[in-house]
């Protein structure tokens, strides 16, 4: 087994390894926080508000799964299995907001659909209404209104894994499905893409859970902004950390979930090179149709609100407030493009290694290299002080003893 063990432990696995360290470390140190002492507040948080913050939570995650399904899918079978006009250009197209951070599409769609806004207003204008109670006008601040907002900006995700693994589907599984005159998306296609849509919507749900922006902006209690209301407005850290523990290991058991439930279940191999389906093409009223469901989340999630927005800025256009604006452009581009960097090294060193060894240890560490993503930022970014306040404490202990 130790023989093995050396076999397996390259460069590749050691270089995973100190990465994998250096991303949980922040990660075991909210861990251990999380067992301090919390004054009685973790108990509070028990008995009070911690089963609103996970039932809303869970509601969000379910409402989101199914609309990003909706969208995600739809638009990825369309792009991979139809030819029309301008189809690569809308393949980069249905992208678009995944640019767009969720919190600013919740302003834009709040500031467009509340009371006081051009909808409603046109609305009373039209209809001689004088008060809200004259009518019903469904509230954006509220949860369907976040999981509208966050299914348009998160889709992309399983968008882009769902096209990738329908467009490797070989073209044999197409035939048979002819031959037997089965339906290709739902018995064929949909199966076989089921690993990629699952890990699409592993990575919205992980983007629900950490999101704060929108659910603070619509009052809605989730674990994450039970954090932030634990940290910040009753001063307990302690409190947060064992929320955001929480928080974690609740994502990790629908991950461990998903992934024993498809354990033995055998799925496309797409290791050999086989010919791949070519795209069917569409062309008049069909193709009208298809641009319509591809564009229909984009104008959701990008055009409606850059537009809403745009319109606030040129409506209130002040060369102060854009100069005053530029170096806070220059600080987020920049704090972007180091992150970016880092990131993309990181990735293509974990994807790397598990390309080079296909060890079970350099596997579980790179799975546990990612957990990361579950944890709010702030939060994380709490768990990168409170390690390097230890390894601080540690080199002053050390340096103590040399003196010494």
């Amino acid at each position: 087994m130790l023989l093995a063990l050396r076999r397996s432990f390259d460069i590749w696995s050691a270089s995973v390894f100190i990465l994998a360290v250096a991303i949980f470390c922040p990660i075991l140190s909210l861990i251990y926080l999380s067992f301090g002492d919390s004054e009685g507040l973790w108990t509070h948080l028990l008995e009070s508000v911690l089963a609103r913050y996970v039932s809303t939570t869970v509601a969000l995650m379910l409402g989101v799964s199914c609309l990003t399904l909706l969208f995600g899918v739809a638009t990825a079978w369309i792009v991979a299995a139809y030819q029309f006009r301008f189809s690569k250009l809308l393949d980069m197209v249905i992208l678009l907001p995944i640019a767009c951070p969720a919190y600013l599409v919740a302003y834009a769609y709040t500031d467009f659909f509340e009371y006081a806004g051009p909808v409603q207003g046109a609305l009373r204008d039209m209809m001689g209404w004088k008060t809200a109670r004259d009518y019903y006008f469904p509230e954006i601040r509220s949860l369907g209104g976040a999981i509208f907002v966050l299914s348009s900006v998160l889709y992309p995700y399983v968008y882009l894994l769902s096209r990738t693994a329908f467009r490797h589907i070989p073209a044999s599984f197409y035939e048979v499905a002819a031959i037997s005159n089965r339906n290709v998306f739902w018995n064929i296609c949909l199966p076989l893409a089921r690993p990629a849509i699952v890990a699409g919507l592993a990575l919205v749900c992980m983007e629900v859970v950490s999101d704060f922006g929108t659910v603070e902006f619509f009052s809605l209690e989730t674990l994450t902004l039970g954090i932030f209301n634990v940290w910040i407005g009753m001063n307990n850290i302690t409190a947060a950390a064992q929320i955001s523990t929480f928080t974690f290991i609740f994502i990790i058991l629908l991950l461990l979930t998903e992934m024993y439930s498809r354990s033995r279940k055998r799925f496309n191999d797409t290791s050999r090179k086989q010919t791949v389906a070519k795209p069917k093409i569409v062309t008049g009223f069909k193709a009208v149709l298809l641009y319509v469901v591809c564009l229909t989340p984009v104008i959701f999630g990008f055009v409606t609100p850059a537009a809403i927005l745009l319109w606030n800025v040129v409506k209130s256009a002040d060369m102060a407030a854009f100069l005053a604006v530029a170096d806070v452009l220059k600080n987020s581009l920049f704090i972007a493009t180091l992150g970016a960097g880092l990131i993309m090294g990181s990735a293509i060193l974990v994807a790397s290694a598990a390309k080079f060894n296909s060890g079970k240890i350099i596997q579980v560490v790179g799975i546990l290299s990612a957990t990361g993503y579950a944890f709010p930022g702030t939060m994380l970014a709490i768990g990168v002080l409170v390690f390097l306040g230890f390894v601080d404490r540690g080199i002053n202990a050390v340096s103590w003893g040399f003196g010494n």
